[in-house]
């Protein structure tokens, strides 16, 4: 996916929101302010978990300062009623029923066998290392070899700023990225 064409690509795409199970077009989380939308591969997966609390801890606050959205999609409902009990994630989230959006932005499905190898690349072990320094931890429920992404966009036509899919399930880009890519787009950004 080119870095321009979100809004063609997925701006139309339904999406329901938690709060109040209303169906959304993914162009509205962007469409009057920048946005930092974060794919997330399971509620479950404690490596998620540990990215969305690190992110609503580290990044959420600078957000907030520089009204920009704080978005979470997930892709089922699978462990979200324990993801928000937990408070892993401080930002909306959104669920897409059918996977339309991960589909179309073509985020890749591992299925067992690179599933499996991947759980032993050095990103996911360090992630998962992490993530046990945080004393996070998850279940196994739902599906697992989803990968997910994030992308930071500008407001209106939802301009990719920041394209960051997911190779494996450690691959996640940093607070620093992505406080650069909205620093490099938004003149009076405050950090």
């Amino acid at each position: 996916m080119s870095v321009n064409e979100l809004d063609s690509t997925i701006g139309s795409t339904l999406v329901t929101r938690v709060t109040d199970n209303t169906d959304v077009p993914i162009r509205s989380l962007y469409s009057n302010q920048p946005a930092v939308l974060i794919f997330l591969r399971r509620f479950g997966c404690q490596l998620c978990r540990s990215y969305a609390l690190k992110l609503s801890n580290e990044l959420h606050p600078i957000l907030k300062q520089n009204n920009i959205n704080f978005i979470g999609i997930g892709l089922e409902r699978f462990g979200l009623e324990e993801f928000q009990k937990e408070n892993y994630f401080s930002g909306d989230l959104y669920i897409d029923e059918g996977k339309k959006a991960y589909q179309t932005l073509g985020l890749p499905y591992l299925g067992w066998f690179k599933g499996i190898t991947d759980l032993f690349l050095r990103s996911t072990k360090a992630w998962n290392d992490e993530t046990k320094k945080m004393g996070v931890q998850g279940n196994l429920k739902g599906d697992g070899f989803q990968l997910g992404a994030t992308y930071v966009v500008g407001p209106n036509d939802g301009k990719v700023w920041l394209a960051h899919p997911q190779k494996d399930y450690g691959d996640h880009p940093s607070v620093d990225e992505i406080i650069k890519a909205l620093r490099d787009n938004i003149p009076d950004f405050h950090e």
